[in-house]
């Protein structure tokens, strides 16, 4: 879940293993900025393929993927640019990376092409995908994870006898205690839903068991109908004045 975090402060440290094995010890957006733009690699690829992650980037989760955000980075640089998932069967934990990196070579000659600056594809896998591949739709998902807490006894003294920060949050009776240290994690036991039942969706077609295929922009998109209002609202205040 780095999304397209990069390395701004600090060092990253990429070292090669052999002709065509590097690891970077950075974010995944690292690797496109300092492995390409730094020309860490001696050579200058003709695509920039992002995974094969463990689990699925589908829906919404891509607004905190990682491997999202290295083919985001790569677009950005011009580089067409290819995010590919695949998630693990519950039962066994085995991952279809076989059967993905099959589906990515037997059609990366006609995919790379629709590929830009402007947009990246995004390719999930399910744990036993049925052959076949659909057109998926970004879906709204709704997590479950549950925030576990954790917290120690031991406390440091702080002087805030000058201090005019106030509690902008809660009360005293429900803060933990100044310096008390708190540790807070994620538990993910319940896989997400999806809040409308769009029959296109990603994570729908993943369910049924096809490889969903998303072309997704690269730049954010401005809302239209609210850019409208505020431009309405500009040229009233102008007028105004």
């Amino acid at each position: 879940a780095q999304s397209q975090a990069i390395t701004v402060h600090g060092k990253v440290t990429i070292v090669r293993y052999d002709e065509r094995h590097y690891h970077c010890s950075g974010t995944p957006a690292d690797c496109v900025l300092y492995g390409l733009g730094g020309e860490a690699l001696p050579i200058i690829p003709d695509v920039v393929v992002s995974g094969i992650n463990y689990g699925y980037n589908a829906s919404t989760d891509i607004l905190y993927s990682g491997t999202v955000g290295a083919a985001r980075e790569a677009a950005l640089r011009g580089f067409p640019s290819i995010a590919i998932s695949a998630r693990s069967n519950r039962e066994t934990g085995v991952y279809p990376f076989e059967e993905t990196a099959k589906f990515l070579a037997d059609n990366l000659e006609w995919m790379v092409p629709l590929c830009s600056s402007e947009v990246i594809l995004n390719i999930n896998v399910p744990p036993q995908p049925n052959g076949e591949w659909r057109l998926g739709m970004v879906g709204h998902l709704e997590y479950f994870d549950y925030v576990e807490k954790s917290s120690t006894k031991n406390k440091t003294s702080y002087d805030v006898s000058s201090s005019k920060i106030g509690l902008a949050y809660g009360n005293a009776n429900t803060l933990s205690a100044i310096g008390e240290e708190v540790t807070l994690s994620l538990t993910n036991l319940v896989p997400p839903e999806l809040k409308k039942g769009d029959p296109q969706a990603d994570y729908l077609l993943l369910n049924q068991g096809y490889i969903s295929v998303t072309p997704i922009v690269v730049e954010p998109v401005v809302h239209q109908g609210v850019a409208k209002v505020l431009n309405q609202r500009l040229k009233k205040v102008s007028g105004n004045g």
